[in-house]
């Protein structure tokens, strides 16, 4: 049985965490950038409202509100809202269609670069900032969620959508 963080995440997790959905936003920033400044500052924009949603639609009910989450969001909550009903953390159910906005910024990334590719030729680095975000998102995230964060979080010992949705995943698999 995995140890639960009631108290908060350690912050080695908090910067793994971190370190890696940052450098993946920065990617796509920068690949969209070489597009087309606007665009650049278009995606920042859309990466800002991914997570405003986030803190929206989950941080200001979830048990680490005012805690340090995996990500440390809990602990940024309160700066930006009032807490909520935990009561409503419960209440939300996901669906497919749910996760979409959030995976968008791993996959456009990847769009930007083979753009940029055809329109402005090879580059090493072009080809690996496009697939980074990608590889974090589908190769990192299992590694992330799975290890790093859910077996620990006292949140998905209560109620999480999240975790019910891709355990109802996990069974229908099996």
């Amino acid at each position: 049985m995995a140890k639960i963080y009631d108290k908060g995440f350690p912050l080695g997790t908090v910067l793994i965490m971190n370190f890696f959905m940052v450098t993946t936003y920065a990617a796509g920033v920068w690949l969209f950038s070489l597009i087309n400044i606007f665009l650049g500052a278009l995606f920042l924009i859309f990466i800002i409202y991914i997570e405003s949603s986030v803190y929206r639609e989950g941080c200001k009910y979830c048990f680490y509100y005012g805690k340090r989450c995996a990500f440390g969001r809990g602990l940024l909550a309160p700066l930006f809202m009032k807490k909520g009903d935990p009561k409503k953390f419960c209440e939300h159910e996901l669906t497919r269609k749910d996760f979409i906005p959030t995976m968008l910024p791993a996959f456009l990334p990847l769009v930007a670069a083979v753009y940029i590719i055809f329109t402005q030729g090879f580059s090493w680095v072009v080809t690996l900032l496009g697939a980074y975000p990608f590889i974090v998102s589908f190769l990192g995230n299992p590694i992330f969620y799975g290890r790093m964060a859910c077996p620990h979080c006292k949140q998905g010992s209560i109620c999480c959508p999240a975790m019910e949705f891709f355990m109802k995943r996990e069974k229908a698999k099996k």
